[in-house]
């Protein structure tokens, strides 16, 4: 599998060895598995970061706290309202991408049966429509997935994914909770931070690899000895095709928790069990910490807080494409 090589600013730092799965789709030599690859950074999850971007700090008073997602009537009932509290801003934008997501893929169930009409559908649904295309009923196939899709885009996302992570449990444990202080006023890295740092394969000595190449041997790690490779659920970078040594960004939150984030489908992922073990979730805490954070600096690359200087590869969490057309907005019913 060919590799797209991105070097470290220093020479004492191995090169960022992408695979075609890890580049833009647009790239020449993307290639992409559905099959056989880890789930895409979809169209929405793209679009979902740059809501909650330009949603701006979420108080810890808006957070949810006895929101359970699996109650009956969780998907119908708005929880914030239930609860008397304020919606948070970037929540409001991101039903509205999932409303808008749903009317933009309208048309390729009606073309389902033209190749030429899915090249610019998003991988998976592709990959589903040329299933239903070969059912031995593809009309009832074609039903089938359009109501997966919707169920995704009306209940998944917004009611069991995103209402589960803006919790005082979930989200609330990176943020501090002192009431008189204004989102405007915490520095959500003092905290939680990115720290630029080589992540090693299990035969490889991290003091060894530091010493040899005149690196600070506190930011080498075995990717084992973080706690990506350490949880049950958690994913590894060789499951992405991700070849080791790497420079890469490691999130080391609040919650006592090191997890890095992945060059992954043009932007990058966080590789904690909460999204590994559920591939229709669209974020997680960590990845909706870091969109906060990058709202608050007008950016697409996350910063290095400490450790390695990374390569921007290395850093962006959102694909360029994306945030150069997507504009947040509330829902239409919700609209002035």
């Amino acid at each position: 599998m060919p590799r797209r090589h991105i070097h470290a600013s220093s020479s004492m730092l191995p090169s960022l060895r992408l695979p075609p799965g890890s580049l833009a789709d647009i790239d020449a030599a993307y290639d992409y598995d559905v099959e056989t690859d880890p789930p895409a950074i979809e169209p929405v999850e793209h679009r979902i970061r740059l809501d909650f971007m330009a949603g701006g700090a979420i108080r810890y008073d808006q957070l949810l706290t006895n929101y359970d997602s699996r109650e009956r009537d969780a998907a119908e009932s708005d929880p914030w309202h239930h609860a008397g509290r304020a919606k948070p801003l970037g929540m409001q934008y991101a039903e509205g991408t999932c409303q808008r997501r749903l009317t933009e893929e309208a048309p390729y169930f009606e073309s389902y049966d033209d190749e030429d009409a899915l090249v610019d559908a998003p991988a998976f649904l592709a990959y589903r429509l040329r299933q239903a295309r070969s059912a031995a009923d593809p009309r009832a196939a074609l039903r089938s997935e359009r109501d997966r899709r919707e169920t995704w885009y009306r209940t998944l996302i917004p009611r069991l994914n995103l209402c589960s992570v803006l919790k005082r449990s979930s989200y609330g444990t990176l943020i501090d909770n002192s009431s008189g202080e204004t989102p405007e006023d915490q520095d959500l890295c003092e905290h939680n931070g990115f720290i630029g740092v080589i992540a090693l394969d299990s035969d490889q000595d991290p003091e060894t690899y530091a010493r040899e190449r005149n690196l600070p041997s506190r930011y080498v790690f075995r990717e084992q000895d973080l706690s990506s490779g350490k949880a049950e659920e958690g994913a590894l970078s060789s499951e992405y095709g991700l070849d080791l040594p790497a420079p890469l960004l490691v999130g080391e939150y609040a919650s006592g928790s090191r997890y890095p984030l992945l060059p992954w489908t043009d932007g990058l992922v966080c590789l904690c069990p909460f999204k590994a073990g559920a591939p229709w979730r669209v974020m997680c805490k960590h990845e909706l910490l870091a969109s906060i954070i990058l709202g608050t600096q007008e950016s697409i690359f996350l910063p290095v807080t400490d450790g390695l200087d990374v390569p921007h590869r290395a850093r962006r969490f959102v694909s360029p494409t994306v945030a150069s057309t997507h504009t947040p907005r509330l829902p239409d019913d919700e609209r002035p």
